[in-house]
């Protein structure tokens, strides 16, 4: 579990990286409409900076568990039952990320040969973000399986509907 924090704590400061320099990017793009310099490379940027964010931050979105959810199924059930049915949901869900992970790169071979408009930045490595974000994310629902399996994650009760 070493690893996993050391992995987690090096998306949290990817993700905060990213997102810091994405509000920098667009301070210098509002300003620059108005003042007499223009920044054309901003808005390519700032898309590239978002795209990024995302990746790096859905993973541990789904290590703390905090995704929105519908849990007025989760709340009927007993609560041996709740566990089960928890931890085929993350198995769900981390067969689907891990099943889309070789889509992803084969969506990334596309952009090998093509360069962003302004900054001229290979699309593999922009389209590369899919990968990431589909490979953490089959990482930690597997780990999140564990995590309910062994009580060391106490199911949470929502808001009932």
């Amino acid at each position: 579990m070493q690893a996993v924090n050391i992995l987690s704590r090096i998306l949290k400061l990817l993700t905060i990286l990213c997102f810091t320099a994405l509000v920098i990017v667009v301070i210098i793009q509002i300003t620059g409409r108005y003042s007499p310099f223009t920044f054309v490379w901003t808005e390519e940027l700032s898309r590239f900076l978002f795209i990024f964010s995302i990746a790096f931050a859905a993973p541990i979105a789904m290590e703390q568990r905090e995704y929105v959810r519908v849990d007025l199924f989760l709340s009927i059930l007993p609560k041996k039952a709740k566990k089960y049915v928890e931890a085929l949901i993350y198995l769900i869900v981390g067969l689907f990320s891990a099943y889309l992970v070789s889509y992803a790169y084969e969506f990334s071979l596309l952009g090998k040969n093509q360069a962003s408009a302004t900054l001229s930045i290979k699309m593999f490595y922009i389209n590369l973000s899919m990968v990431i974000l589909f490979a953490f994310l089959a990482l930690y629902s597997f780990i999140n399986i564990y995590a309910v399996l062994t009580d060391q994650h106490e199911v949470e009760e929502g808001v009932q509907l």
